[in-house]
């Protein structure tokens, strides 16, 4: 008797590499992309659906150690409290980078009625990067 639970996957295999050769070329040559580009875009997209789902609190996760030191879970909620809160996060783009180890960054973010581009400063703390700003967070850093 032949076995053939896992004939499926056999069958779909040329059809998965296919796809990836196709998504590697779309995509270019990945000597291309600085890699630093993908972590903070990673970091925007995690601090934004965690800002999302539980508030400013949630994005507190993602602040680097200057923010943090400065401003406390409280005083980062109180200060982006006139800030509109986003329902999603769509892109980064326009990233620039100040030496190795700090960025600027347009982070295109969903909000309830439209979408809104907000530029990010962005910090590499060891092998990690840290959101170092964000629009509202300026009255926290200087309240210290």
């Amino acid at each position: 008797m032949i076995d053939l639970r896992g004939a499926w996957r056999l069958a779909a295999l040329p059809a998965l590499v296919v796809g990836g050769l196709l998504l590697v070329a779309a995509c270019g040559d990945e000597d291309d992309v600085d890699p630093r580009v993908g972590r903070i875009g990673g970091v925007s997209e995690l601090a934004t659906y965690a800002y999302a789902g539980a508030g400013a609190e949630g994005l507190y996760d993602y602040l680097s150690a200057d923010v943090t030191d400065a401003c406390s879970k409280e005083q980062v909620t109180a200060a982006l409290a006139s800030h509109e809160q986003p329902t999603g996060w769509q892109q980064i783009k326009d990233v620039t980078f100040q030496g190795e180890d700090a960025a600027t960054a347009t982070v295109i973010l969903i909000y309830s009625s439209d979408r809104q581009a907000e530029e990010w400063t962005f910090v590499r703390e060891d092998t990690v990067w840290r959101i170092d700003g964000v629009p509202g967070l300026e009255s926290c850093e200087s309240a210290e």
